[in-house]
């Protein structure tokens, strides 16, 4: 499923017939190459070093998801990916709320809108960074020509925040000459809960011929639910349900034979009115507390790429605005049960608001002559503006509380009232150069980055005990990240690589610790309030051995790796009985395991795929502030995971095609913790996933019924216990979901 691959009906059939008969068509032989040609897979296009290249030609560890493969899924965003790209797994909190992890470089969860929190894997659209920590958003992926996923760092081309991997979602350019569209419709139900639909639907037009062109999309999906609410007084079916649509416009500008102006603009927003969370207390896929902890995610994402010809080099400038609104309710219902003396006040849910604003700049030059030597250089700049509200109203909390909330510095009714103001300005100089000689090719990167970030926090209410506004001083930071790569040609079909790279992601400034309320604290674990205002970037050291490839006339296509991966100066939170925490690097561990990837056409019509991982990720020393000691395991990692697509597409008439689709997924054993000791620490059983479509497509109509998760299963993606905000229970795999889609071109 992750590989192009071109079909060329044949008449095998009547081809053999010739054969026997000796009419005078084609020699055998000559039929033999033709249908040996007819199933070799053809060359998949990239641009994961910010060029345009075939994947078999660059040296590291891609997975390309196409756009039939995304159909085929039915996959709406990347995190339905999860399990189809070895060494690729997230800790889900629920939609728009997903911190993914590449090759095992994960320590946990953790607060989803801590402004602090570093990605460690950067999500791209085209040109723009939109990685945003534990909230990546969820874009659709309608209109997408692929995605690519390049597994281990991409420190020099790709920055902070690509310490393990990059996901790039690369989008369909608009169609200069050609009038073309698309519709779809799709309608499924789900079991135990309601009914999903969709529809999407694209136009290009060519506004001036061979000059100017508009490609529009849009896209509305109302999401069934399926998590019940069984409190008396607070019953509610299927209360997760949702929705989710979109608009994007781009139109590309053909300046002259030289230059290209491409302009996009990007409209999304999803909303729901739960999260899709079931409690031990209840029955499955129900829960029984009332808060409401539905979840608004709107955003706009601008962009202008100008690319300019100069016949030996090429010139790319990208600039790119995105702003963001995010309101992220959580339940704080356990809260009032555990704290003595709040027993009398209503519950309320606690209310996060986090507006970003975010501008980028980059501007690259990269060689385009034959030359053994190719280079690209570039700059890059970023300003990200986030401003953090975290608020917990509690209606008629100052008339029961023995003082009202202005007492404290807080709104009327809060118990709580904080914000973060932070500015972040990144400035990069990258440059990579790959030089080509007999069957070698040696590559060699190096990334300079400059960091700074002021912030000015505010905390108040009476479980803050008072108001208090802290602007600490600005952090700073900068660094070089080196990357450098071998690969050997061992034919013209298949290559074997070596590299060595490091990754980075950027620190942060921590809020200030109150001495007099923290000293004991501070004494037991001998840290100074100094030493807690700053944590500092960590890293990542990744050493790859791999292949790449096409194999017996070019009818399989295999991608393999080993990769050990030496993470330093790990950014962890520790938590104080005061109530206060801080950041800092605490904590060294080692990832280390194979990835594989094998696409065959066993026949005619019939391909094959299978993908997996096997890693281990540990710890290298004790990390008393994660209650953790050597040797423990990454939480949310599996230690294996594997995937395996089956598609048959047969002739039904001359303008006719039937197709089967299966699928299979497999999640191995992870845990929420490093240690078992941790009071939070639960374990997540291996679940398996079957996915089955099978439709009939003629030449511009695609019709078929599909079954996900075919076998009903509970898998559990993310086990929760973390008091007062998780009460005991569980995130899981959708259940079975059956439909019908519809697809038209024009």
């Amino acid at each position: 499923m992750t590989y192009y691959h071109t079909r060329k009906l044949l008449n095998v059939t009547a081809l053999s017939t010739c054969v026997l008969s000796g009419a005078a068509v084609l020699p055998a032989s000559s039929i033999a190459e033709e249908a040996a040609a007819d199933m070799a897979f053809e060359e998949i296009i990239v641009t994961s070093r910010k060029r345009t290249e075939t994947m078999l030609d660059v040296p590291i560890s891609i997975n390309v998801v196409s756009e039939a493969s995304l159909e085929k899924l039915g996959a709406n965003d990347f995190t339905d990916i999860l399990g189809t790209v070895p060494s690729l797994t997230a800790y889900q909190n629920g939609p728009g709320r997903t911190r993914i992890t590449i090759r095992g470089v994960s320590n946990g969860g953790g607060n989803d809108n801590d402004t602090q929190n570093q990605e460690t894997v950067g999500v791209y659209l085209d040109e723009i960074p939109i990685s945003m920590g534990a909230m990546n958003p969820e874009l659709n992926l309608f209109d997408l020509e692929r995605v690519e996923v390049l597994r281990g760092p991409q420190g020099t081309l790709y920055g902070a925040g690509s310490m393990a991997g990059t996901i790039r979602l690369v989008s369909k350019k608009p169609n200069l000459s050609e009038i073309e569209g698309k519709a779809e419709v799709s309608l499924s139900t789900i079991s135990e809960g309601t009914e999903n639909y969709s529809v999407k639907g694209l136009i290009n037009i060519p506004v001036i011929q061979d000059k100017f062109a508009l490609r529009t999309s849009g896209y509305y999906l109302s999401k069934g639910g399926y998590i019940d609410n069984v409190l008396e007084g607070h019953e509610a079916k299927d209360l997760n349900d949702g929705s989710s649509k979109g608009l994007k416009v781009a139109g590309r500008l053909q300046v002259s034979d030289a230059l290209t102006i491409d302009l996009s603009f990007m409209h999304h927003d999803y909303s729901d009115n739960g999260r899709p969370e079931d409690v031990d207390s209840a029955p499955e896929l129900s829960r029984n507390y009332p808060s409401f902890d539905g979840y608004d995610d709107e955003m706009q994402i601008y962009n202008m790429t100008m690319t300019y010809d100069l016949d030996t080099v090429e010139l790319v400038s990208s600039t790119s605005y995105f702003d963001r609104e995010i309101v992220n309710p959580r339940s704080l219902d356990q809260f009032f049960q555990l704290v003595p003396g709040f027993g009398d006040l209503t519950p309320h849910e606690l209310i996060d608001i986090t507006e970003t604003e975010t501008f980028v700049q980059e501007v690259r030059v990269s060689s385009t002559t034959d030359s053994p030597l190719q280079w690209t250089v570039g700059t890059y700049f970023d300003q990200k503006d986030v401003f953090y509200r975290n608020t917990w109203p509690v209606p008629g909390s100052d008339e029961i509380l023995p003082a009202p909330a202005s007492d404290f510095g807080a709104p009327a009714d809060h118990l709580y009232f904080g914000t973060d103001d932070l500015t972040v300005k990144t400035f990069a100089i990258f440059g990579e150069a790959y030089y080509s000689f007999d069957r070698f090719t040696l590559t060699a990167g190096l990334r300079y980055f400059n960091w700074k970030q002021d912030i000015e926090t505010y905390v108040s209410g009476i479980l803050a005990g008072g108001g208090e506004l802290d602007t600490p001083p600005q952090g700073t930071a900068d660094g070089i990240n080196p990357k450098l790569n071998l690969s050997y040609d061992v034919t013209d079909d298949m290559l074997v690589y070596a590299q060595v790279a490091r990754g980075f992601r950027y620190g942060g400034v921590n809020a200030t610790i109150p001495e007099s309320e923290c000293a004991a604290d501070l004494e037991q674990v001998d840290i100074s309030v100094e030493d807690t205002k700053f944590f500092d970037p960590d890293k990542t050291w990744n050493y790859e051995l791999g292949t790449k490839g096409r194999l017996f006339d070019g009818k399989v296509m295999v991608n393999a790796a080993y990769f050990l991966v030496k993470w330093n100066d790990m950014q962890t939170s520790r938590r104080f009985e005061c109530g206060f925490g801080f950041r800092e690097n605490v904590g060294e561990a080692t990832s280390q395991g194979v990835e594989l990837d094998l696409t065959a056409n066993l026949a005619e019509g019939l391909t094959f795929n299978v993908g997996g991982s096997y890693m281990r990720s540990e710890l290298d020393e004790d990390v008393p502030n994660l209650s953790a000691v050597k040797g423990d395991r990454a939480p949310y990692v599996p230690e294996f995971s594997m995937n395996a697509t089956l598609e048959y597409v047969y002739p039904l008439a001359d303008d006719m095609d039937g197709f089967i689709w299966m699928n299979y997924q497999h999640v191995g054993h992870r845990q929420t913790e490093f240690n078992s000791s941790h009071p939070d620490y639960r374990d997540m059983e291996a679940y398996d996933l079957a996915n089955v479509r099978v439709g009939v497509t003629w030449e511009d109509l695609e019709i078929s019924l599909f079954a996900n998760n075919l076998f009903d299963s509970r898998g559990v993606v993310r086990a929760l216990r973390r008091k007062p905000f998780d009460p005991d229970g569980a995130i899981r795999v959708e259940p079975r979901t059956l439909g019908i889609t519809v697809r038209g071109y024009f």
